[in-house]
């Protein structure tokens, strides 16, 4: 298999050949970077094209300058040509060739028709644009993406990791036809407990409880790892699999049952979770082995 593809189920194990730039997906962003392979577009023989990364107002500034560049060209032209055909002279030196004098003017023209004022006019719309959007709490780095958020009428976003945690927990269970609260948050087993959701009382030692959990945690290939945070240094819980197995393995540490619990028992066969058949199967071979004392 190829760097990104997705395993949608089974278990197996991977030969990792090549890294980074190396994988299929490193070759793309290096086709990517470097325009498929090819060398880079210029214009006019040797200006680089950078109308790609153009935003809409960028492209429309370029498109009227081309048009008012185009048009005095044209009229200075035009100017150039009566004024020859005329006898045009300069008055304080009459002597001079009238073709002098108006080629003279036809530059004075067209460097008279270039906006030089646009870009100064542009800046100072964006820049009371971005003006407007601090005040309503939006921090534009770029003046450009002012145009370009302006110019969107629809915005397409993610809300996980940002109104949310990204974090599936257990909040209630149901086990031996009774209802029960787990409480807590995140990946850390140490905080909350599990509690009957009709008294409040601590569920913890419950038989069933305990076996619906021992049962769920046997299903489970899900582990709780302690880590670092490089932020702030300090240790949190991580869950390596499965991020629909992580609530279940919480909620069993929460009980005492660790994911170490599973080895006490022999797995036999496994049928992955499959879209198809909703659910996952898990044979264990049996083993005397006391679960349940009367000291929990």
């Amino acid at each position: 298999a190829f760097s990104g593809c997705s395993v949608t189920n089974g278990k197996g194990r991977g030969l990792v050949v090549e890294t980074g730039m190396g994988t299929r997906i490193g070759r793309i962003a290096q086709l990517i970077a470097d325009g498929d392979g090819e060398k880079p577009k210029t214009r006019c023989g040797c200006l680089p094209d950078t109308s790609s990364n153009q935003t809409p107002l960028q492209a429309n500034l370029e498109h009227l300058g081309g048009r008012i560049g185009v048009m005095a060209i044209v009229v200075c032209i035009g100017i150039f040509i009566f004024g020859v055909a005329m006898g045009r002279t300069d008055p304080s030196n009459p002597d001079t060739a009238p073709w002098l004098y108006m080629i003279l003017i036809a530059v004075t023209l067209a460097v008279a028709a270039i906006p030089e004022g646009i870009p100064l006019c542009v800046t100072i719309s964006l820049s009371i644009g971005c003006k407007d959007m601090v005040k309503k709490n939006v921090l534009v780095r770029k003046l450009a993406a002012v145009e370009t958020l302006g110019s969107a009428s629809v915005i397409c976003s993610d809300k996980t990791g940002t109104l949310t945690e990204g974090k599936m927990t257990m909040v209630k269970m149901w086990a031996g036809e009774a209802q029960y609260n787990v409480d807590g948050k995140g990946f850390d087993p140490t905080v909350g407990r599990i509690t009957k959701a009709d008294s409040g009382a601590d569920a913890s030692a419950d038989l069933a409880v305990r076996t619906t959990l021992l049962s769920a945690i046997l299903c489970c290939n899900t582990t709780l790892a302690t880590v670092t945070d490089e932020e702030t240094g300090e240790l949190r819980y991580e869950p390596r699999g499965n991020s629909s197995e992580a609530p279940i393995v919480v909620a069993a540490r929460k009980v005492g049952f660790l994911e170490e619990a599973a080895g006490d028992y022999p797995r036999v066969l496994e049928v992955p979770f499959s879209s198809s058949r909703k659910m996952m199967l898990s044979l264990y071979a049996a083993v005397l082995i006391p679960v349940f004392s009367s000291d929990i």
